[in-house]
């Protein structure tokens, strides 16, 4: 304030009345922070990526990510149908031992002279071919996805990329590329061996048809 008294302008903290001291400062306000951090429920982060390799392994990349079956998970069920269809060949076999259609005849000489009479019955695979295919179509097109074998495992084959059932008409070209594949001895073999280093563990009849096999449940 100016000072009167001498008559020259003068600056200084302002005086109160009876020397009363100037009231303090407010403190700073401390920095606000937030309350709650995003979740991935509330959608703040992205969650995890799925596909082949998510958090629980090979997955298939639908919701809950379902595994893949394993090669030997596979194999097993391959073989309990395939026992199932060593004695429908038989019944089949036995039912049509008298019939001479579709069968070659041949005879086989042996080093001590004795001749055996052999004969391959083509009707007897045929049929029990059509008979596979008919019982792949309905089990494995079902709802289930499942054959016997494949329900002994815990294993189901579904549409690749949606998880839902296969459905019978690619259960049907599944099945029949399978049994067709087998005549070519080589390639049949090569498709079961290729879920071993297969991304999805598929089968080349799985490929084909757009297939997946998934675990059902936790087979260990």
């Amino acid at each position: 304030m100016p000072d009167e008294s001498s008559g020259s302008p003068t600056w200084g903290p302002p005086s109160y009345p009876g020397n009363v001291p100037p009231p303090p400062m407010p403190p700073p306000a401390p920095p606000s922070y937030p309350t709650a951090y995003p979740t991935a429920q509330s959608g703040g982060y992205p969650p995890p990526p799925r596909g082949k390799y998510g958090a629980s392994g090979y997955s298939d990349g639908t919701p809950g990510g379902t595994l893949y079956a394993g090669w030997g998970t596979r194999l097993g069920g391959w073989l309990i149908d395939a026992v199932i269809f060593v004695v429908v060949q038989l019944i089949v076999g036995a039912l049509l031992r008298r019939s001479n259609a579709m069968t070659w005849h041949f005879t086989t000489n042996m080093h001590n002279g004795t001749i055996h009479h052999n004969r391959v019955d083509f009707l007897v695979y045929l049929i029990t071919l059509i008979l596979a295919v008919i019982y792949s179509t309905v089990l494995i097109g079902g709802p289930r996805g499942q054959s016997v074998g494949m329900m002994a495992v815990g294993v189901r084959a579904v549409r690749d990329g949606a998880g839902a059932p296969a459905g019978h008409s690619k259960a049907f070209w599944r099945s029949l590329l399978e049994q067709v594949l087998r005549f070519t001895v080589i390639v049949w073999i090569l498709d079961m061996l290729w879920p071993l280093w297969d991304g999805k563990n598929q089968t080349l009849h799985d490929k084909a048809v757009g297939t997946v096999v998934l675990r059902a449940r936790n087979t260990g």
